[in-house]
C-alpha cells in the first residue's frame, strides 16, 4: 500500500443540502470537529452554489480543503451553465471530482472526461478521478470494466501530472447502497493491486506508486475502518455519510 503520511477523506454532498443556511450549519459543524485530525486531510465538496460560502467558513482552518463536484476547462467565457477554473481557484477550490458515476451516466462520455482530467491537473488542481464497474461477476468483467477507464483517460498524460491525481475506486452497483452491499475488503484489495498494475503498464511502477487509491460507495461509519486497514487504499470518498454530521465526525474519528 501507498504509504502515505495521512488517510484522504473526500465528502461528496452532491445535490446536498436544500439551502444555503443548511449548507453552512454543515460546514460550522464539521470545522469546528477538526480539533481531534491528526492523521486525515478533509476535502468537502458542496455544490457549486454554495461554494463561496463555506469557502469563507473553511478558510482559516488548515486540515480542511475545499473541492468542486466538476469543472470546465474549455477555452472562452460564453458557455452557459458552467464553472471555469478560474473561479474555482478564487474561491479557494484546491481539489475536483472527475468522471463520477454521476456524470458519466448523463454527460461525460471518456472524451469529455479525459478533456477535464487534463485540463483539471493542468490548471493545477488536485484530481479525484472516478472508475468503477457497473456489476460485478464471475467472470472477473468488473477489471476490463475499470481497465478500460483508465487507459482510456490516462494513456497519453505526463507523468509530471500524476503528483496530484488520485484515482477513487467507486463501484456503481455499490453506490447508494446499505453498508453491507460496500465492496468487501479482500475484493478491493484485489482491485487496488489491479489499478496499480494498470498504472504500472502505463506509467512505470516508480509513478504507479505514487498514486493514491480511494475507494467510495456505501461507506459508514461501521465500515469506514475495516475498509482502509483491510482494503489497501489510501482513503475514502463518501456520500451521504458525510452529510450525517454525528456519523461522519464517529467515521473520521474511526480511521484516525
Amino acid at each position: 500500500m501507498l504509504k502515505k503520511t495521512k488517510k484522504i477523506l473526500i465528502g461528496n454532498w452532491k445535490m446536498n443540502p436544500e439551502s444555503v443556511e443548511k449548507a453552512r450549519e454543515i460546514a460550522d459543524k464539521i470545522n469546528k470537529s477538526t480539533k481531534f485530525f491528526k492523521n486525515t486531510n478533509l476535502v468537502v465538496c458542496p455544490p457549486f452554489i454554495f461554494l463561496n460560502e463555506i469557502s469563507k467558513i473553511f478558510s482559516k482552518n488548515k486540515k480542511i480543503f475545499l473541492g468542486a463536484q466538476d469543472i470546465f476547462v474549455g477555452e472562452g467565457v460564453s458557455h452557459t451553465g458552467e464553472v471555469g477554473s478560474d473561479m474555482l481557484k478564487n474561491i479557494g477550490v484546491k481539489y475536483v471530482i472527475i468522471g463520477h458515476s454521476d456524470r458519466r451516466e448523463s454527460l461525460d462520455d471518456e472524451s469529455l472526461v479525459r478533456e477535464k482530467l487534463f485540463g483539471t491537473l493542468k490548471d493545477g488542481f488536485k484530481a479525484v478521478f472516478c472508475v468503477g464497474e457497473k456489476e460485478r461477476n464471475e467472470h472477473g468483467d468488473q477489471y476490463n470494466e475499470v481497465k478500460s477507464q483508465i487507459e482510456s483517460a490516462l494513456l497519453k498524460l505526463p507523468k509530471k501530472l500524476l503528483k496530484n491525481f488520485f484515482i477513487a475506486y467507486e463501484p456503481i452497483w455499490a453506490i447508494g447502497k446499505s453498508e453491507k452491499n460496500a465492496v468487501k475488503p479482500e475484493d478491493l484489495h484485489e482491485m487496488s493491486i489491479f489499478i496499480k498494475r494498470v498504472l504500472s503498464d502505463i506509467f512505470g511502477i516508480k509513478e504507479a506508486e505514487k498514486v493514491a487509491i480511494l475507494y467510495g460507495g456505501s461507506v459508514t461509519k461501521n465500515n469506514a475502518k475495516e475498509i482502509i486497514e483491510h482494503g489497501n487504499v489510501s482513503g475514502l470518498l463518501v456520500g451521504r455519510e458525510s452529510l450525517k454530521l454525528d456519523n461522519f465526525v464517529e467515521l473520521i474519528k474511526s480511521i484516525e
